[in-house]
């Protein structure tokens, strides 16, 4: 038993004993190897280009339109990406607010440029599960924008612009959790595909296995659209009327912010960014399926269950030890990076990634005092990639290097995707693994453009 352990089991003596059995770990079964994503691995990574290199577009020093639509531009124009009957299926992340929540001026641009395709009848859809039971809330309705409009604010403007085919859809849980610990949103709207409406696919038979012998299932909305009562399946298409629509493609755009994001993930970009799509109530901490875990604690502890309980957190702080226990806790998180790769593998990789780096935050997703204006938009086909150099070349540069987080980390140290022992590096490296993208330097090429006036 390592030293980490057994404090963590003398603090809990000290507790009352009736909670001794939430110490209990219990490790999940090795389900056979059908679902392993290893056994599963296609041969050519996704995300890299024709000539195996990932492309990231960096645009700089303009405004968030600007950058925008400069980087659309290196990318060969909104017509390479955005055909005249996509349903467009826009992916911010709205569970934040302040330089945690995508920047709404950056999208809008984006948006006005598919709107301006000659001809286009199809659709634009801001879509988002941010894990609480309140639609209408948190960056959908923040006062603490990050751009001009929060996101609910934004759909209203091309309302009353008269573009009603530009909405939102709010995509709920399908499964219950008696212990919530990331979000309060409960569900049961769990679907075998659009023929039973909308909710969330669990995939019995399509798993994440971590090292470890843990299992993620793959899951996925189901969704209307408000506009043409189209049903979006994220995985398999447009249906209408009993059957897939073949003139209608679907394009998953992946529009994330840029943030620290604490000892256990280092950073949150366009990766991190998908645990926005999946169904976080399916396995641990949700209530089934039996000896399963969610995207977010495939690789957390289920000690984890114990930051509910009062007295033992106030015992950690006193004893100095909360930082010990949330490191023990969380020393696995990488795999989520893991069930990340496998979920773009196996169930759907973002036709685009854009990070939103005009506001950024070194050391909070919300506190203003630890962000900066960075004045960027970065873009590419390869997540993996696009999340390595917007860490290197865009937080990295501006987080102070002898600033030190509560736990007694400096958030450089956290921040560096270089860092081969830190969390983001780890993270990204699982995702690398499940064959998404790449972390080799010597395969990213990097096109910059400087808007400088």
């Amino acid at each position: 038993m390592n030293l980490s352990r057994r404090i963590l089991l003398k603090i809990a003596s000290l507790s009352a004993i009736s909670f001794t059995p939430l110490f209990r770990l219990v490790h999940a079964a090795v389900p056979e190897k059908k679902g392993n994503s290893q056994a599963n691995r296609l041969s050519r990574p996704l995300g890299i280009e024709d000539d195996g290199l990932s492309h990231v577009y960096h645009v700089h020093n303009g405004s968030p339109e600007e950058n925008m639509k400069k980087a659309v531009e290196m990318l060969g124009g909104i017509d390479s990406i955005i055909g005249p009957l996509d349903i467009v299926v826009l992916k911010p992340n709205a569970q934040w607010w302040n330089q945690g929540m995508t920047n709404t001026d950056t999208m809008k641009a984006f948006i006005d440029l598919v709107l301006g395709i000659p001809d286009f009848v199809g659709e634009v859809i801001v879509a988002e599960n941010h894990q609480f039971a309140e639609d209408s809330s948190r960056g959908w309705t923040t006062k603490e924008r990050n751009g001009k409009y929060n996101f609910n604010e934004l759909i209203q403007y091309y309302q009353d612009g008269g573009h009603k085919n530009v909405t939102k859809v709010h995509w709920h849980v399908a499964g219950r959790t008696e212990l919530p610990l990331e979000g309060d949103a409960q569900g049961n709207s769990r679907v075998n595909g659009p023929q039973d409406g909308e909710g969330y696919v669990w995939r019995d038979d399509e798993y994440y296995l971590s090292p470890d012998g843990r299992k993620c299932l793959m899951t996925y909305p189901v969704f209307l659209s408000p506009y043409s009562g189209i049903t979006v399946d994220l995985k398999n298409g447009a249906w209408k009327d009993g059957d897939y629509l073949l003139d209608r493609r679907i394009r998953f755009i992946n529009f994330s912010a840029l943030n620290h994001h604490g000892i256990y993930s280092g950073v949150t970009a366009a990766v991190k960014n998908l645990m926005g799509v999946v169904d976080m109530s399916c396995g641990f901490p949700g209530d089934a399926p039996a000896d399963t875990y969610n995207t977010h604690h495939i690789g957390v502890s289920k000690f984890i269950r114990w930051k509910k309980n009062k007295l033992f957190m106030w015992l950690t702080s006193r004893l100095g030890l909360e930082g010990l226990f949330i490191n023990f806790c969380y020393q696995d998180f990488h795999y989520t990076g893991g069930t990340l790769g496998h979920f773009m593998r196996h169930v759907r990789l973002p036709d685009l990634n854009v990070i939103t780096a005009d506001k950024v935050g070194w050391g909070s997703r919300i506190d203003l005092k630890r962000s900066f204006h960075a004045k960027s938009v970065l873009a590419g086909k390869d997540p993996v990639a696009l999340d390595y150099i917007a860490a290197r070349d865009v937080l990295l540069p501006a987080t102070p290097p002898d600033s030190f987080n509560y736990f007694g980390h400096t958030y450089y140290e956290l921040n560096n995707p270089d860092n081969m022992k830190g969390p983001f590096f780890r993270f990204l490296k699982e995702t690398e693994k499940q064959g998404i993208g790449n972390l080799d330097q010597g395969k990213i090429k990097i096109h910059k453009a400087d808007l400088q006036h």
